[in-house]
Order: C-alpha cells, then structure tokens, then sequence
C-alpha cells in the first residue's frame, strides 16, 4: 500500500513477514534496514538506513520536546526464554530529554547508551560466552530515575502495541482515519508498535471534578486504542496487549537486535509533517473498554503491610515491575516468574497490597517480595526461604530498590 508520499492521510504499510527463527547471532549493526521518512518540509525518504540511524530517529520523534528522563532499559533474553527485562536502579538507565538543548548534547548519551546495551555491557548473564541483550525505551518521560508509573507525570505520546502479523487489518483499518506519526516493527511475531503524537502534555491523574475519583488519563486514552481495535463485526476480542497501555510502558527500540529472531527492529515509517493531534480528535469518540470483573486472590504467605520491614510494604505490582520486568495488568493475572515454569496461560494471581502477595495458581509458588527475588535467582520460597539463600534475595531487593527508610 501507498505510505507518505502518496496522501495527507498515509496509509499503513505492507509490513514483510518473514519466518521465525532462532538465529545464533543477529546482523551486523552496519547492514542498512528499509524505512520511509517524510521529512517536516513534505519531502520522502524510501531507502535504508543503518541500525543507529533508526536508534536516533526514534529517539529524536520520542523525547526531543522531553523535559524529563528518558528511561533506555536493557532487557535480557535466554535462548528459548521471555525477554527479562532490567530494571534495577543501578541497572536502569535514565537520561535527559532534549527540551531546550541542543540535540548533539542529549542525544550523544542516549546513542553511546544504547549501543552499550545491545554490545552487552550491562548483561547480567551471557550464553556460550555472549550477551543476548535488548534495548526498550519509554515514550513517556520520567520526572525521577524510577521504572514505576509513579515516575510518570505526562505523556506527548499515545501508543499500542499489535504482537502477531494476522492481527495488523484492525490496525490498518484503525490508521487509514488516523495515521501514526510512528511505526516500528517489533522483530519478533511480526507486530509493530504505533505511535500517536499529541498535540499538548496529557497528565498521568487528575481528579474527576463530580465523583471524586482519581482518573488516569494515560492509561486511559491508551485502553480506548487498544478496545478499539477489537471491535469488529465478529465481536472478536482486543488485539493490542492490554499492559501495553500502562504509562511507564517500555517499548522495543529501533535499530536493535530481537534475540527471538536474531533481527534488528527498525522503524517502517516516519512521519515528521504530520501534524499532531488534539486529544478529542484521536480518542474522544472512541468508549472505554468494559471494567473488568472484581478478583479474588488466594491467600498467600506475606506480612501484613504494616510490617516493620519497609519492603514488605511495596505493592506486589510495584515489585513485579522492578524485580521481574513484569507489567501487572488490573486482572492481577500474570505469567508465572518461576524461571523453571514455561506459564504459557497466565496463572500467577497478583494481589493489590503487600498483604495479598503473589500465587501461582498452576505451579503452587509464591509468597512476598523476597519469594519473588528467591524464585528469580533460582532459590526456594516460603518457610524454605532462610539463612544464605534468604541473604541473596534481601540483597537483591535492595539491590533493586535502594535503602527504604
């Protein structure tokens, strides 16, 4: 299909699909990758670039108006395994934006970051001697160096993620009214990840002025995109993933290696003259998906929170995020951490305080904050959970989180 060059309302590209495979090695950093740009002015670009070139045009489009942190995070995939990602304070990295400096001065960093991610510099485990590291990046800026959505204060940026090549015509359809500013293909299932620039800072919460409740936009707009796409005449269920609309959402960074492939992701279109879009425009007539149903969560081994012990008092999804790199949607429901446990069908239940915890309902593993760190360093949980193997996770812990008052 025609893209940029053809119409003010681009239409969504032919993404090519390619056939699974695990690759030992990715391509070089140096092959060119194919792309199309317009350009601010209306001009088009259709060619290839090299790897650091998509790097810095999705980092420039992201955050040169940022006047906070950008978050660049590097996430771990073994062979045949889930990506885990990384971000621990002393292993997640935050850098500043661009608002009101010169490009060559936020820029340079985030490139030299980057580059430092995929070549392994930060990899907590290699395989046959070599790092299987990948690179996310957050579209919303950070107002402190933290991965929670806490860190979030506003967004320029909505985005969905579509995983799997079969689902892309509700997303196709979705652009043809209104096109993307960005798309990236993602490298892995076939899906590519779209971005929708706005035309003013969204808040991440407000409060409803007649109820009283706390609202959270972010997260809001994006749930409308992603119920969006789900609506057809079949009444088939939303394509996009849910935990993507989560506001300090990491999302793969272009130019850099998918190790589930072995291939590069790479941004299939640009769009700089693109004008961007009033809030109303882009969600306003488009309905919230349906809250989901109330759930119950096991009962589990935790302390209650007000435990003298200041990290028995994180919430579960908090700790999930910085020790497990794993998105808590508000069904609770996740894929089992258990690094022994392939949960193909999400049965870990997520409890909403640090009184409930966490339980896998399939494998029978849970417990706490330090079970968690246990389970993710290969130890045990529960009354099992002492002496040596008890240190490692508690150092883990505060590894991950600093020292709690």
């Amino acid at each position: 299909m025609s893209a940029l060059a053809t119409s003010s309302r681009p239409q969504p590209p032919t993404i090519r699909r390619r056939a699974r495979r695990q690759a030992p090695s990715g391509p070089p950093a140096s092959v060119p990758l194919p792309c199309r740009v317009r350009l601010e002015d209306g001009r088009t670009f259709s060619g290839r670039l090299p790897a650091p070139r998509h790097r810095a045009l999705q980092l420039r489009m992201l955050h040169a108006e940022s006047d906070g942190l950008v978050e660049l995070t590097p996430g771990t995939r073994p062979p045949d395994g889930k990506v885990q990602l990384d971000r621990r304070k002393h292993a997640c990295h935050y850098l500043p934006g661009g608002a009101g400096k010169d490009e060559r001065e936020w820029m340079a960093p985030l490139l030299e970051h980057a580059e430092q991610i995929v070549a392994g510099a930060y990899a907590r485990r290699r395989f046959a001697g070599q790092p299987r590291e990948e690179a996310f990046v957050g579209a919303a800026p950070r107002s402190k160096p933290e991965g929670g959505k806490h860190a979030v204060t506003h967004t320029r940026w909505l985005w969905v993620d579509v995983d799997k090549p079969g689902e892309l015509p509700a997303l196709w359809a979705f652009l043809a009214e209104h096109p993307a500013q960005l798309i990236v293909e993602s490298a892995g299932s076939g899906g590519v990840h779209a971005y929708w620039r706005l035309d003013r800072p969204l808040p991440a919460a407000r409060v409803c002025d007649t109820t009283g409740e706390m609202i959270e936009p972010i997260e809001r707009a994006n749930l409308r995109l992603i119920h969006r796409l789900g609506i057809g005449p079949d009444g088939a269920p939303s394509v996009a993933d849910r935990q993507c609309a989560e506001r300090a959402r990491t999302l793969r960074l272009a130019g850099t290696i998918n190790w589930k492939t072995g291939r590069y992701a790479r941004i299939v279109q640009a769009d700089l003259a693109l004008a961007p879009y009033p809030l109303g425009q882009l969600v306003g007539d488009l309905p919230d998906p349906a809250a989901p149903p109330p759930v119950r969560y096991p009962r589990s081994r935790t302390a209650p929170s007000n435990y003298p012990d200041p990290y028995k008092r994180i919430a579960p999804a908090d700790y999930f995020e910085i020790l497990a790199g794993i998105m808590v949607p508000r069904s609770g429901r996740v894929r089992c951490p258990s690094p022994i446990h392939p949960d193909q069908d999400p049965s870990c239940d997520v409890g909403q305080d640090a009184s409930q915890g966490w339980t896998c309902r399939s494998c029978g593993v849970g417990g706490a904050i330090y079970d968690l760190a246990s389970v993710l360093l290969g130890g045990p949980t529960g009354q099992a959970l002492r002496g040596e193997e008890f240190k490692r996770a508690q150092a883990y812990v505060r590894d991950a989180f600093g020292e709690l008052a």
